[in-house]
């Protein structure tokens, strides 16, 4: 069963095989490896998860969306987004994205992101979503808030430890939505 869904400039769809080499050429650059986990940066990780990601996509009930975001005009291939944990009720829904950076600074990011929110809200009627980027990653800061996503003080004391439970060195901070915030602002 295939999922899309379009914003004013993009159509998130589902990540097919012949999106493979475009998406795994941004996932090599040098300027998206510096905000991703050293992990993530990983050529057969990252083959993994696209190959996931189109096994996923088969499923009638999903909890898993990881959708390639294309421009309507000219049908470029920019990237990826997803939403995990799709389950009513679920307070462990996960927002992240990952674009090639010729791409960066010009809203795509998040205008997907609204979708990727309207997906674990709409769709999936999750309670609460959150997204996890490192602390000094302010374009991704700036993508969550102007989501609507914020941080709370309680999360800032695991910031730190956050970092380090991804294997990192470096802090990472969280920011979070409910649905019920997502619902006033929109």
């Amino acid at each position: 069963m295939s999922f899309q869904i379009e914003t004013e400039r993009l159509i998130l769809r589902d990540v097919r095989e012949a999106d493979l080499r475009t998406l795994l050429a941004q996932a090599r650059e040098p300027e998206a490896q510096r905000g991703i986990l050293s992990y993530q940066a990983n050529e057969l990780y990252n083959r993994n998860y696209l190959e996931k990601a189109i096994s996923e996509s088969r499923f009638r009930r999903r909890e898993f969306y990881a959708l390639a975001v294309v421009l309507k005009s000219g049908g470029d291939l920019i990237g990826t987004c997803n939403i995990t944990e799709v389950r009513r009720g679920s307070i462990e829904t996960n927002v992240g994205w990952h674009y090639g950076s010729r791409f960066w600074g010009r809203g795509f990011a998040t205008e997907a992101a609204r979708a990727l929110l309207y997906i674990g809200f709409e769709i999936g009627a999750v309670k609460e979503i959150f997204a996890d980027c490192f602390a000094d990653n302010f374009a991704s800061i700036r993508v969550m808030e102007k989501i609507g996503m914020a941080t709370r003080p309680v999360l800032n004391l695991f910031n730190r430890l956050r970092g380090i439970s991804y294997g990192e060195e470096r802090a990472a901070v969280r920011y979070v939505i409910t649905r019920d915030e997502w619902r006033a602002k929109t």
